[in-house]
């Protein structure tokens, strides 16, 4: 397999997209953003992705449950990103979620493993929660 060329404005175009699917509660735009197998990883343990059917499901309400609690916008910040080979790459994302007066109300902050591949271009293929005070 051939490199990619990856660089910030790929990933951050990534992000964005991802995070308008979270804001807007579609589950299948966020499934297509994953590339299965995947894995997430945390302090609470590791939970293995076998199929886009599973991070639908696991997304399916859950714009719902944000919007409960008077968040409405979910927004990346790509802090730092690090190639690893010519198609896996690692980001660190802080995400800010909003609500509607655009005050951020929560942080979280993941390390992704992205492939990137000439056809599919970035998809995530592990997600590891980290501190957010980083």
């Amino acid at each position: 397999m051939s490199a990619v060329r990856i660089d910030l404005d790929m990933l951050t175009d990534f992000f964005a997209d991802y995070g308008q699917a979270l804001s807007d509660g579609d589950a299948a735009t966020i499934a297509g953003c994953y590339r299965v197998p995947a894995l997430v990883l945390s302090d609470a343990g590791s939970v293995a992705i076998s199929a886009a059917e599973e991070i639908e499901a696991y997304f399916d309400g859950h714009a719902e449950q944000h919007r409960a609690r008077g968040l409405v916008t979910a927004q990346p910040s790509v802090r730092g990103h690090w190639p690893l080979t010519g198609q896996l790459v690692t980001v660190d994302v802080v995400w800010s979620y909003l609500d509607a007066e655009g005050t951020t109300r929560q942080r979280e902050a993941y390390r992704y493993l992205l492939r990137v591949t000439e056809d599919e271009g970035p998809l995530i293929q592990v997600v590891v929660v980290t501190d957010p005070a980083w």
